[in-house]
């Protein structure tokens, strides 16, 4: 029983807590045990036999209580308890867009919804729209979203596949047979919305080593000698290759890229490397070769080494240099941070705090702005006050550099939402739509290209508005937008938060040849959230980026440059 089973049972009850209890409170008690539990360094045995479990912050009588029973059970009664009240698909519910816990819960108990059909029957005979706080215009919009979950169905954002492949990895590191195990396909590859997981392992012995890990995932079963198949969490899918050492480098480069790439590696390596079918006629087995390893595979075969990341398509399969692809530790600073000023969860001064001890040398406080009521948004006389705030707390921060910035609306015309006497206080303004996302693909053009045109815009935030498996994004005449960001020296922002990872990473080349450059940022509305930086960096690398595309890799004295000469050319300076 490791910590992350541990805090994925307490995630499950927190969520059945929310369907069955209104106090919020206590589902909240469990999720923060969750996050408690995920971020020890301690062994959990050793935390419950000395009781210092209970003095670990974020974990309670109730759910220490919990933790114990499952480490010395393996099972928690608690949620047998819960789960026996509903049906076991109730939570595949959740992939409706908008349908959260809350309201999930009153259609279990009120009309008996159990299930995504369930659901819909309840839709199609009109019982949804009677029900207090729903109406005709919520159920249709339900009914749309049932098409959608369906259509989404066995699909899983990145982190939760990399959290599942990380967990399974610390438990093979567990037995001592086997030599080396690394994280393979897709989410090896940083995509942005997986199916699977896939481990390569490396054993002398893999017929033992697959008789060990029968219980790493439900539904266990062989699909041949060296390949395995089950589901970790009982919904997603993990497949295992465990081969011997000599296989484990080619193993791990087969099942790393997509399908496209390595077929066209094959047809490019010659014969002489060939790699197609069952024959094991790799550089590893033939002579004067050095290709226990990936890279070696790149060297002998004559091709640069080409990042996991970029193995989506055989684009790079050519080049005649390696890429020099940007690197999370190149961000020097960033930009697009909330603070409990609009809507987020964390105060200016923690905010500032927590990206002085991450090391950044600067930091953009942009809170929403004053047409976003439903976020907070700051009028003009609150906006005063919060920059006093910020220019009180950069003191404390010093020599972090902070600058003042606004999350600003673009209006259905495509008018930012300050006037230019406000827009000039800042030191940057990141444009961003949050509303009408379903006008037509013309008057969404014209108002974007509109917004760019305001001198005052530095980037534009979020380009599509999508939120994966959730909501699609608004589209435009994107070739036309990027040319006008280009013209008017307006940067488009990698928004990092892993529900959006807008720029969509396929998109981004297209604006780059149209003289665009790009700025890496977390959409944080908490410190735990400047964590989406390291996503966002994952985004630029699939599409190839290096640190000279990425505005956030200059230093803070060249940023500060930049905003002061950009200000100087609307004559606000």
């Amino acid at each position: 029983m490791d910590k992350w089973k541990v805090a994925r049972v307490l995630d499950e009850i927190a969520s059945y807590v929310e369907l069955s209890d209104t106090n919020r409170f206590k589902a909240t008690a469990y999720e923060r045990a969750a996050k408690a539990v995920t971020g020890l360094d301690r062994d959990l045995e050793e935390l419950v036999a000395s009781r210092e479990l209970y003095e670990v912050s974020g974990i309670g009588k109730a759910t220490g209580a919990v933790v114990e029973e499952l480490l010395r059970t393996g099972d928690s009664k608690y949620l047998t308890e819960l789960r026996a009240q509903y049906p076991a698909g109730i939570f595949e519910m959740l992939r409706v867009p908008k349908l959260g816990l809350r309201k999930l819960g009153i259609l279990h108990s009120q009309l008996g919804v159990g299930s995504l059909d369930d659901l819909e029957a309840a839709c199609r005979n009109g019982r949804v729209a009677k029900l207090k706080g729903f109406g005709e215009k919520t159920q249709q919009k339900i009914l749309e979203g049932v098409a959608y979950a369906r259509k989404r169905r066995s699909h899983f954002l990145l982190p939760y596949g990399l959290e599942v492949a990380e967990s399974l990895r610390e438990r093979l590191a567990q037995i001592d047979e086997i030599e080396n195990a690394e994280i393979s396909g897709a989410v090896r590859r940083r995509l942005e919305v997986i199916t699977n997981v896939e481990l390569v392992i490396a054993a002398k012995n893999p017929a033992r080593v697959m008789k060990a890990i029968e219980g790493f995932a439900d539904r266990f079963e062989l699909v041949d000698p060296n390949t395995a198949k089950g589901f970790a969490r009982g919904e997603m899918e993990v497949i295992f290759h465990v081969v011997k050492p000599a296989e484990f480098a080619r193993t791990l480069f087969e099942t790393t890229g997509s399908p496209e790439f390595v077929e066209k590696f094959r047809l490019c390596v010659g014969p002489a490397l060939r790699l197609a079918g069952q024959s094991r006629d790799w550089p590893h087995t033939g002579a004067n070769t050095r290709s226990d390893t990936e890279e070696g595979i790149f060297k002998d075969a004559k091709i640069p080494f080409i990042a996991p990341e970029r193995r989506e398509n055989a684009n790079d399969i050519k080049l005649k240099k390696k890429r020099q692809l940007v690197r999370f530790e190149d961000l020097r600073g960033t930009f697009h941070v909330h603070t409990t000023d609009s809507d987020g969860r964390n105060s200016v001064e923690e905010m500032l705090g927590a990206a002085r001890d991450r090391g950044l040398e600067y930091v953009g406080i942009s809170d929403h702005s004053k047409t976003a009521f439903y976020a907070g948004g700051l009028t003009e006389p609150r906006l005063k006050e919060q920059q006093a705030e910020i220019a009180k707390e950069a003191k404390s921060v010093k020599p972090m550099r902070v600058f003042k910035g606004t999350e600003a609306d673009i209006l259905t015309d495509g008018a930012i939402d300050y006037d230019d006497a406000t827009l000039a206080t800042f030191d940057f303004v990141i444009a961003s739509v949050h509303s009408r996302f379903a006008m037509p693909k013309d008057e969404m053009t014209e108002r974007i290209v509109r917004a760019l045109q305001n001198p005052y815009v530095t980037f534009l935030g979020h380009l599509t508005g999508r939120l994966l498996l959730s909501r699609d994004g608004y589209t435009m005449e994107f070739d036309r937008v990027f040319e006008e960001a280009g013209k008017r020296g307006v940067m488009i922002e990698i928004n990092g938060n892993p529900n959006r990872l807008d720029i969509d990473w396929r998109m981004i080349g297209r604006a780059l040849d149209r003289g665009v450059l790009f700025s890496i940022h977390p959409d944080a509305h908490s410190i735990r959230e400047y964590n989406a930086l390291v996503t966002g960096t994952w985004v630029a690398r699939k599409a190839g980026l290096s640190r000279k595309e990425i505005f956030n890799t200059l230093g803070a004295e060249e940023i500060d440059a930049y905003f002061k000469a950009r200000k100087k050319n609307t004559g606000a300076a």
